[in-house]
């Protein structure tokens, strides 16, 4: 497609919120009308948790199949929520190994562009389901981006995120990548207000977010909804529509559509 979003959120540890963050977009993302597949490339299954698949075992119908020198472009999404704008690609235990495997390959960070490419997909938006960590999965997946988000848990120090943004910087030159993907903005996570080491990481988000010229998005204040909502196979906004969390999924989807149609 020639207007669509490739999205994924960075982070390079585990627990930041980024599955809850692409579950919860793609649902907002679906309530404009349009389209979103999410792949999942975590070996955990905490996609199919959340949503309520059964795990499938046969890698060729999972994320891990389309980085087969043999996929013939025949994914197997399953649509979610009970939308048919909505639909999810499996991860698999096996993708623990497939960075591994991949070095041998031919310009190993541009194979899943290759693919895409090769066999596009007619969605909207495409979200990328990562594990933390900055490895050749993640080149690759930076390689077909057009936009970035990067969640933060703010029980972390502000340094981590900074060295993470200059990990991307890195990656993006050292793959010359034109056009750049955009980092649409920061996502602070699991913020406690009553917190002063909180109040101070977040701060010091304030400053990074400043300095970069990057937009940084309300704190997201509590976790235990998400939980429920996970347990309950739904989205938040699906088992508390007036949730306030809800609008910090609304304000990002905002500006997504505004890319999807500048």
């Amino acid at each position: 497609m020639s207007n669509q979003i490739v999205l994924t959120s960075l982070s390079k540890a585990g627990g930041v919120g980024k599955t809850t963050t692409a579950v919860n977009l793609a649902y907002e993302w679906s309530l404009r009308g349009y389209s979103v597949g999410i792949i999942d490339l975590d070996l955990n299954h905490s996609i199919e948790e959340f949503v309520g698949l059964t795990p499938k075992s046969d890698s060729a119908t999972t994320s891990l199949g389309i980085f087969s020198p043999d996929f013939s472009g025949n994914y197997g999404f399953e649509t979610i929520f009970g939308s048919e704008k909505i639909a999810v690609l499996q991860g698999h235990p096996e993708l623990e190994t497939l960075a591994e495997s991949l070095y041998s390959r031919r310009k190993r960070e541009f194979i899943l562009s290759k693919i895409l490419n090769k066999y596009p997909l007619d969605f909207d938006l495409i979200i990328f389901d990562l594990p933390g960590g900055f490895d050749l999965i993640t080149e690759n997946v930076i390689s077909v981006c057009t936009h970035l988000l990067i969640p933060v848990h703010v029980g972390v120090k502000t340094l981590s995120v900074a060295n993470l943004i200059e990990s991307i910087y890195k990656t993006v030159e050292e793959l010359e990548l034109d056009p750049e993907p955009e980092i649409l903005g920061l996502i602070p996570n699991k913020y406690d207000k009553s917190s002063s080491t909180h109040e101070t990481v977040y701060s010091g988000l304030q400053a990074i977010a400043e300095e970069l010229d990057y937009k940084l998005y309300p704190p997201i204040r509590y976790w235990r909804s998400f939980e429920r909502a996970a347990l309950s196979g739904k989205s938040l906004k699906q088992l508390r529509s007036t949730d306030p969390m809800t609008q910090i999924f609304s304000q990002v989807v905002d500006d997504l559509v505004k890319e999807l149609n500048s």
